[in-house]
């Protein structure tokens, strides 16, 4: 943010180096372009960037201690989902820092934004007056964007009071659906979170490390990506009978989706209890293995 002016001193834009972001591909590493033309909305992104960091000259001129401990993290944020997540955070302690990370399939699209900020790390390590003080103090930061275009991208999403709708006012959120498999997708799919779920709202708007966070991110991701593969099973047979959708309508991302669950064996339930329970369960990791919700470390 050039503009923005700081409560405290700042280092001069020269004091660091930022790379361009690079894509893994083919096991290549290679520029990240400025609109991914070709990208595949089920396939994770695997980025990174390269950040000279001259810490004698920053810590000189935000008046910092010698010993002050500087981080540099990065974000990343999506036009269409309205998710944000932290990408990765790294000391300081070498003057090359490298920040990789991969970016999830289901929960990018549209524009991505990413930021890579160096900020001050603790609080101990302020020195004069003037000089940064608070834990996450931003001292630079550098944006990038990438345009996502593929047939499968993420559905947008937005925050809503839900006593103003049909919905349960206790439910966090609804993916709004259309049995319309010629519509496009992008135009009739829409998460809508309820605004009375604060952690939610919060987790989904903000990269955060924290794991509580996270984890509602994750049962989100998973709960959406469950009510898709079965909107997709339980219309097989339309899906089937059709010699081909047309890209970015409903019926090519559920006969994708299909497509991925019939390959790991899903199919709808047969009645009774037992099977309900079984269904859930087998579609729990079904999604979990398509790249959906928290996996196991």
């Amino acid at each position: 943010m050039p503009n923005e002016v700081k409560p405290f001193r700042v280092p001069s834009s020269e004091s660091w180096r930022v790379g361009e972001w690079q894509l893994l591909r083919d096991g290549i590493w290679q520029a990240l372009p400025d609109v991914l033309e070709d990208w595949d909305a089920d396939t994770d992104l695997q980025i990174r960037q390269l950040i000279d960091v001259d810490r004698e000259v920053i810590v000189g001129q935000s008046a910092l201690q010698l010993g002050a401990a500087l981080v540099v993290t990065a974000s990343w944020s999506s036009s269409s989902s309205q998710m944000t997540d932290l990408i990765d955070r790294v000391p300081v302690t070498d003057r090359i820092v490298t920040i990789e990370a991969t970016l999830p399939a289901g929960r990018i699209g549209g524009v991505l934004t990413i930021t890579t900020s160096l900020a001050l790390a603790e609080s101990g390590s302020a020195g004069a007056v003037a000089s940064p003080k608070e834990p996450g103090s931003v001292l630079l930061d550098s944006t990038a964007t990438v345009a996502l275009q593929g047939d499968g991208a993420m559905f947008p999403v937005a925050v809503i009071d839900f006593a103003a709708t049909p919905f349960d006012v206790d439910s966090s959120w609804v993916l709004e659906v259309s049995s319309d498999l010629e519509a496009p997708f992008l135009g009739v799919f829409q998460l809508l979170i309820n605004e009375r779920d604060e952690e939610l709202v919060r987790a989904i708007t903000r990269p955060s490390a924290d794991a509580s966070d996270r984890q509602l991110v994750f049962a989100l991701e998973e709960g959406v990506a469950g009510i898709l593969a079965e909107a997709a099973l339980a219309v097989r047979d339309e899906l089937r009978d059709d010699g081909g959708w047309d890209a970015g309508t409903v019926g090519a991302v559920l006969v994708s989706m299909l497509d991925d669950v019939e390959r790991r064996g899903l199919s709808l339930p047969g009645s009774g209890p037992e099977a309900a329970s079984d269904f859930r369960s087998r579609l729990s990791g079904v999604v979990r293995s398509l790249g959906y919700g928290r996996s196991f470390t």
